[in-house]
């Protein structure tokens, strides 16, 4: 299983949006944008694919986990 497969399933889970998701990069200080976030998501058949690597994945679950359970002090 890739990051970018993991990325998917957290965010069908979760039923996430676009915007939800960079909101979420954006709790772990990292700003993206909406082409990256597709890019992410798409089949690696595609032209747009955009191959996720270890360091990306880690910051979202960072940001994900202040989403959950707040910032820690």
């Amino acid at each position: 299983m890739t990051n970018n497969d993991i990325l998917k399933r957290i965010r069908y889970t979760f039923d996430y949006n676009d915007a939800k998701m960079i909101s979420i990069f954006g709790h772990a200080a990292l700003e993206v944008d909406r082409a990256t976030i597709i890019g992410w998501l798409a089949n690696e058949e595609e032209p747009e694919f955009v191959e996720m690597e270890d360091f990306l994945l880690a910051t979202f679950l960072n940001g994900l986990i202040i989403e959950k359970r707040g910032q820690k002090e």
